[in-house]
């Protein structure tokens, strides 16, 4: 855009130039006719005044740069309007560079917060997994007949943990004593929890 404001001043200014050399022609003209008597003057103007019709006649008052100023003032006008754009998009970069800072901040924050709750959820399941070995030693250690009866008011999740953790003879042994729908549901906890 710079490059076309450019080039439209180098035309004006070379217009202007053009102007200055016809006007310096003109003004050389008119010192080659007051150098001749005022009879050739009346002649030439009455030949010329006969020979060009109304419509010829130039008016003096008329401003030959009127068009290159006139084409300069539009491109001042859009330049400044070029320059108010810009000025708008540098701010909204900067505000989106703001926002992206902030973004990675906050990515950050919660990465690290994910970190912390992966630890503290990696403490948590061990010490889950420990109590439901320690409940399974308990469950062995107590007759089969009252195991069962016991595993079988647990919530299903627990029960499947406890069973998991005990040894195949017992939990065998404690199996024959759950009611056959207890067993299944137990079962298919067993299932999906090692998928």
């Amino acid at each position: 855009m710079k490059r076309l404001i450019i080039v439209c001043q180098i035309v004006a200014v070379a217009l202007f130039i053009v102007k200055i050399l016809f006007l310096t022609e003109a003004l050389q003209m008119t010192s080659l006719l007051s150098t001749f008597s005022l009879d050739h003057v009346g002649q030439a103007m009455a030949q010329t005044t006969a020979k060009v019709s109304p419509a010829a006649v130039r008016d003096v008052t008329d401003d030959g740069l009127q068009e290159e100023r006139d084409l300069f003032t539009l491109l001042q006008k859009r330049q400044k309007e070029l320059d108010a754009r810009e000025g708008t998009i540098k701010t909204e970069e900067e505000r989106l560079a703001a926002l992206k800072k902030e973004i990675m901040e906050k990515i950050d924050a919660l990465k690290l917060l994910e970190t912390q709750l992966s630890a503290k959820l990696d403490v948590e399941n061990t010490n889950d997994m420990k109590r439901l070995k320690d409940l399974a030693k308990v469950y062995e250690a107590a007759p089969p007949q009252k195991a069962a009866a016991m595993l079988d008011k647990l919530e299903i999740k627990t029960a499947a943990g406890i069973t998991i953790n005990m040894k195949r003879e017992r939990a065998g042994q404690i199996w024959g004593y759950l009611t056959p729908q207890k067993a299944v549901e137990i079962t298919n906890e067993i299932t999906r929890t090692k998928r």
